[in-house]
């Protein structure tokens, strides 16, 4: 009887190799498609995270500020927004905003910190980051090459470059963007300034 069930059980171990030998193929096929996919899907959903609905760290129920104020890689954008008297509009309304990270402000030349630090510089530029709507992947294609005006009344070009990377003036945007309750919040890499700062 133990000599009949010792064979099933070497079958059973070798099903279970070839089992983990396909399961390790499809999951390298996977790795080495994924820049592919990122490539085809980058300029899309950058400005529609919520065509990933089911994947939370990319959607909020909550608004934008409230949003904001959980994710300390936006410590510093939640901070001057706060002073600047801006997180009550981002409580309501409907807006993008392009969100500077901590190392974005933390790379801001001496000179240009010097001249955002005043408070009427430091408001035009934090408005410079809102666009009073909410950008939708069926606008994203018809804006690449074109303007957008921001709630400071100055625009920002949006452009697509050869590798699919989606540029705001000189900045990059970032996947994963965050669809919270009231608007988009869009990654950026570098704090963005209007004309004349």
């Amino acid at each position: 009887m133990l000599n009949q069930n010792r064979p099933n059980a070497l079958i059973t171990k070798s099903q279970l190799k070839k089992l983990a030998c396909a399961i390790g193929i499809a999951g390298v096929s996977t790795l080495i498609a994924f820049p592919v996919l990122a490539k085809f899907y980058a300029p899309m959903y950058l400005f529609q995270p919520s065509a990933h609905r089911n994947y939370p760290y990319r959607n909020s129920d909550k608004t934008i500020a409230d949003t904001l104020s959980q994710n300390s890689k936006f410590a510093n954008l939640y901070h001057e927004l706060k002073q600047a008297g801006l997180l009550k509009d981002l409580k309501q309304g409907n807006y993008t905003i392009f969100a500077p990270t901590n190392e974005a402000f933390n790379a801001l030349p001496k000179n240009v910190f010097e001249r955002y630090s005043q408070s009427q510089n430091r408001l035009r530029v934090l408005k410079y980051h809102l666009v009073a709507s909410e950008i939708k992947a069926k606008d994203a294609k018809e804006l690449n090459g074109k303007l957008i005006t921001t709630v400071e009344g100055d625009q920002i070009k949006i452009t697509v470059d050869p590798q699919d990377t989606v540029k705001l003036n000189d900045a990059t945007g970032k996947h994963p963007s965050i669809k919270a309750s009231n608007g988009v919040i869009i990654e950026v890499d570098k704090v963005l300034l209007p004309r004349g700062l």
